[in-house]
């Protein structure tokens, strides 16, 4: 009698049993867009093993084609203008500064950075270059504040970007820009980093 076929969940089950976080069992989900076709009693399993909800969605949405899952693709292509850009300043602290603003644009499998003040800011770069795109937040209760967008290269090179408001609380061009892409980019490895402040 052969022995039962192996059941994808069970990987997962043993990330979550090794204490790997909810955000990194989620990209891997992500990356490898397994199927896992889900029973009831594989749910509850899950569940019972301490997985949480948003978890058993992306596994229950895994393995369909993207517009199975959305509706329809998202388009490649997309602006952001208003961000700005974190820079490193005096004594090497971290700051935004109005003439830093300019627009992030995506293009294809390229995403570059564009500003009228400081030109030699701009970059371009492959989005197939990027090792990780990261929130960074400040804790909340309830739900932390993201108030910071940035991606990491395979090389080592970090961009950050915020609102010009960010001191306000304003996050609203952040979110869009981490938003859009999850959706067109969704193999992208995507984290949260949690600051007490910034």
């Amino acid at each position: 009698m052969p022995p039962p076929a192996a059941r994808p969940h069970h990987d997962i089950l043993k990330l979550k049993q090794a204490g790997l976080s909810d955000e990194f069992i989620l990209n891997k989900i992500r990356t490898e867009n397994v199927s896992y076709q889900l029973t009831t009693p594989d749910i509850l399993e899950l569940r019972a093993a301490g997985l949480s909800e948003n978890v058993l969605e992306e596994m229950l949405r895994s393995g369909k084609p993207p517009a199975a899952v959305a509706g329809a693709s998202v388009e490649r292509k997309a602006e952001f203008p208003g961000l700005a850009r974190v820079g490193r300043g005096f004594l090497g602290v971290f700051g935004t500064s109005t003439k830093d603003v300019g627009r992030l644009v995506v293009d294809g499998e390229t995403i570059s950075w564009f500003q009228s003040q400081d030109p030699e800011q701009n970059f371009s770069l492959y989005l197939k270059n990027v090792k990780e795109v990261f929130n960074t937040c400040v804790l909340r209760p309830g739900q932390n504040l993201c108030l910071e967008f940035g991606l990491v290269t395979y090389t080592g090179d970090e961009y950050k970007f915020r609102d010009p408001g960010w001191k306000n609380g304003d996050n609203r061009l952040v979110t869009e820009a981490t938003t859009y892409l999850r959706q067109a980019f969704p193999n992208l490895f995507f984290t949260q980093r949690t600051e007490n402040k910034l």
